[in-house]
């Protein structure tokens, strides 16, 4: 087998030139060395030995037919190469070859073959976590397919879209960049509509629902429902009964932070419903819980200890302790809301009823029914 030095002289002597500069390029590419305070870099792929004279052919051949003028030839050499690469996870080594492919078509006006090699350097770029670079391909091979009416690759373009634009937007929103994160989520509908894809639009309004939720002001408010109501309606149409709750529970939320409570409960109680049907004991509690708070803060306190009794067996039934800790801090605290007027009233009013407590140690219960 031959090893890279006597390959590049066989390169060298056959006066394929540019050929071997490729290939010295590829078989001598230094290590990377790091200090402990640097992040590592994509780590550099090594080419097989095995595999040596396959990139050394395909490098001559597309020199050999760029003389002759034989650009489809170029093409499918570099393609070979740009797929090879590809296979190593070396996708810095693809996207330079898959640049090459797109700068043949653009030179011969070939559209097929720009698509062609736009998505798959696009592809490249997401697979090596550069999302901008990889939208551009995406938006860029979206008005390529628009221009030539071609539809199915226009729906193409658009689902790279959906998942790239949802991508970035998910690190805009880990980064604190909120507002960033926002016009991503925008596009991201946009592309989710343009797929023709119900399932897609249904995520993308719901993300963008919380998208809007998340900065917190009336303005934003008002459009966060408005999306969650296109959200539970999409889930309406597909019959998903989780999606129908998770979009209810949202709706519950924002009503309840721009201080409609009579919304708000409409929502949760249409929850609750929709739990029970999935069967989903998360669910329920969850619902369950939110109904006990919300009553307990429109003082209907014992409405507040039926919802909280019932989140309190079901974080039973469901068996985390956590989530038990927490039914029976909150049952307590409406219960003890639930008595609160009447205890008040015997401290205040019921001296004697107060003395017995004090001498026999009379439960307070009693003494109200008494007082009563």
């Amino acid at each position: 087998m031959l090893d890279k030095q006597s390959l590049c002289i066989d390169i060298l002597t056959s006066g394929h030139v540019q050929a071997y500069v490729d290939f010295f390029y590829l078989t001598h590419r230094p290590e990377v060395e790091h200090t402990a305070d640097e992040e590592p870099q994509e780590e550099q792929v090594g080419i097989p030995s095995a595999m040596l004279p396959l990139v050394k052919t395909q490098l001559a051949e597309a020199e050999v037919a760029r003389r002759r003028g034989d650009t489809q030839a170029v093409f499918a050499s570099y393609k070979q190469l740009a797929d090879f690469f590809t296979g190593l996870a070396d996708q810095r080594t693809a996207i330079y070859f898959w640049e090459k492919c797109l700068e043949i078509t653009q030179l011969t006006s070939d559209a097929e073959g720009e698509a062609q090699a736009t998505r798959s350097l696009g592809m490249a770029h997401e697979a090596s976590s550069d999302l901008i670079a990889a939208i551009k391909q995406y938006e860029q091979l979206l008005k390529l397919t628009q221009r030539v009416g071609d539809v199915g690759g226009a729906q193409q373009a658009n689902e790279h879209l959906v998942v790239a634009y949802q991508a970035l937007a998910a690190e805009r929103e880990a980064a604190g960049e909120a507002g960033n994160a926002l016009e991503y989520r925008e596009k991201c509908l946009e592309a989710s509509r343009a797929c023709g894809d119900p399932s897609k639009e249904s995520k993308a309004q719901f993300q963008l629902g919380q998208a809007h939720e998340q900065m917190g002001d009336a303005a934003h408010l008002k459009k966060a429902l408005g999306h969650y109501e296109q959200y539970l309606s999409l889930s309406e149409r597909a019959e998903d009964v989780e999606a129908q709750g998770a979009a209810c529970f949202a709706l519950a939320q924002v009503y309840q932070r721009m201080q409609d409570g009579e919304q708000s409960l409409a929502h949760l109680q249409k929850f609750l419903q929709l739990a029970q049907t999935s069967g989903k004991l998360t669910a329920q509690a969850e619902a369950c819980c939110s109904l006990g708070v919300l009553y307990n803060q429109q003082n209907d306190y014992a409405s507040a200890v039926q919802y909280l009794e019932r989140y309190f067996e079901l974080a039973r039934s469901i068996g985390d302790r956590q989530l038990v800790d927490k039914a029976r801090t909150y049952l307590g605290i409406a219960r003890g809301n639930s008595v609160l007027p009447s205890f008040m009233n015997v401290v205040t009013t019921d001296l004697d009823a107060l003395l017995r407590w004090k001498n026999r140690r009379t439960p307070f219960t009693d003494m109200m029914s008494v007082s009563h």
